[in-house]
């Protein structure tokens, strides 16, 4: 199936080498800096899972004159900062998640959580990661647990979309490995 397919923050890391190399024929390809994975996640979800948003700012990062005197030239190990990164971010003012949804919470389970609808919208299930963006999630050890607003919201995830939901989790290199639903309590 698709166990060997790499995973969304290596298949980032490969584009940005792809452009680096690409901008600058001299450069050497890097490897990826420590923390990469989760800086990627943490990342995405702070862009609200628009991952067009931070290759924006990759390439932003390749015409920054800073960044082009370092050695190496515009390392990626540079980029991940924060203060490097988010200045390059496009549309900074703008709302990073959809309207209709909550943001996701700035924890590795937000960031876990929108590394999944990320990888949803990047398959092409735009309908489906909006629906679930609604859910909050926490974590709870290994378990990624997503709350439903009440009980039907959490019986219909359950039904139609756990194994989406844990075939795409499974991809990811996150802490999480397993999915729980529950519904939010009813007063």
């Amino acid at each position: 199936m698709e166990d060997d397919a790499p995973s969304p923050d290596k298949v980032f890391f490969a584009w940005t080498q792809e452009e680096r190399c690409r901008r600058f024929p001299g450069a050497i390809p890097e490897a990826p800096p420590p923390g990469w994975a989760t800086w990627y996640a943490g990342a995405l979800a702070a862009v609200g899972g628009d991952e067009a948003r931070l290759r924006a700012a990759w390439l932003a990062w390749l015409e920054d004159a800073w960044g082009q005197a370092r050695q190496p030239v515009c390392a990626a190990r540079a980029f991940i900062s924060p203060e490097v990164w988010r200045r390059h971010v496009p549309g900074q003012g703008a709302a990073a998640t959809p309207a209709d949804g909550p943001s996701l919470p700035p924890t590795e389970a937000g960031a876990t959580w929108g590394q999944v609808l990320a990888a949803l919208r990047a398959d092409g299930k735009r309908y489906v990661a909006e629906q679930l963006a609604r859910l909050i999630p926490t974590l709870e050890g290994d378990m990624l647990v997503l709350e439903a607003p009440d009980r039907f919201a959490a019986a219909l995830v359950q039904d139609d979309y756990l194994p989406l939901i844990e075939a795409t989790l499974a991809r990811l290199s996150a802490s999480a490995r397993a999915v729980l639903i529950h519904a939010a309590d009813t007063h």
